[in-house]
């Protein structure tokens, strides 16, 4: 009841489970896991939605202007005005479900528009070869599928660093750390979090944040920045709980973004280059890095 009466104009459902509650919209086109770079004509747009063997629509939102959406497998969407999610959760990004709201076109008042911003759901590789993509959801990024246990690699032996935090820190406060926020102390338990540590190259010790599985036949790269040369592979061991715990000035890296560490709340050292926005993602060839 509360839902509807703060938000009388959704169609929105809740959901029960044990003592959470779900919302449910369904008046939101789920059509967010990638948007194009530059603005398209409807030739453009059906020619497109053409790869990806699904529907598309069309509207106008007063935030962005005309907008289309390719790749949609319930057509309902197509054909009805209603609520988008116009952040799309790249990798190295917080989630923000932030929503527009758009007014959907006649086909005849779509094909007098030339300027359509355009978001896709299904068919991203097959559209990334006719048209540069702006971004896309992290599940696609071959940055995220290349890590073992979170991409399902799991023949990869190098364990590549994203984030290098400046400083170095206690075992309690990086364990701490691996939850999120440092303030947040009532739910720590000190234990069972994402973090791993370890020496790299026999001397430096390292905690590495969203590792959960180890083994000592991996190598290990530090954070490549931009503008740098790849940095050399080095060994890494992991220390057992009883070696950690007389360790007091550990390195933290994150392994994996965008999971637990909340980057605003900490200095950051070092980033992956890829997070430069001077790193272009578009091959000479025309392949996006982001698919290969």
């Amino acid at each position: 009841m509360l839902v509807k009466s703060a938000n009388p104009e959704r169609d929105i459902s809740v959901e029960k489970i044990g003592k959470r509650f779900f919302l449910h919209p369904h008046d939101t086109i789920g059509c967010n896991d990638y948007l194009l770079d530059g603005q398209y004509s409807y030739n453009e747009v059906v020619a497109l939605n053409n790869l990806t063997g699904f529907d598309c629509g069309f509207g106008f939102c007063k935030e962005i202007g005309p907008v289309a959406f390719i790749g949609v497998c319930n057509p309902h969407f197509c054909t009805t005005s209603g609520y988008f999610r116009y952040n799309v959760h790249e990798y190295g990004t917080s989630r923000d479900e932030s929503e527009y709201y758009f007014t959907v076109y006649s086909d005849e008042d779509a094909r007098q528009v030339g300027n359509y911003t355009v978001y896709g759901f299904m068919g991203l590789e097959a559209v990334a070869t006719k048209a540069p993509i702006a971004k896309m959801q992290y599940i696609y990024d071959a940055r995220y599928k290349c890590k073992k246990t979170h991409g399902n690699n799991k023949d990869k032996k190098i364990i590549e660093m994203d984030l290098k935090l400046s400083g170095a820190y206690s075992l309690y406060d990086a364990r701490l750390l691996a939850t999120g926020t440092k303030e947040d102390k009532k739910s720590f338990s000190g234990e069972e979090h994402p973090i791993q540590f370890a020496v790299v190259g026999g001397n430096k010790y390292v905690g590495i944040i969203n590792l959960w599985e180890h083994e000592n036949d991996y190598l290990f790269r530090d954070v490549w920045e931009y503008g740098c040369d790849e940095p050399k592979l080095q060994k890494i061991r992991f220390l057992s709980k009883e070696e950690a715990e007389k360790i007091n000035n550990f390195s933290l890296y994150v392994y994996v973004c965008p999971y637990s560490l909340k980057t605003k709340k900490y200095p950051i050292e070092k980033r992956d280059r890829t997070f430069d926005r001077r790193f272009k993602f578009q091959l000479p060839d025309g392949t996006d890095y982001r698919l290969v």
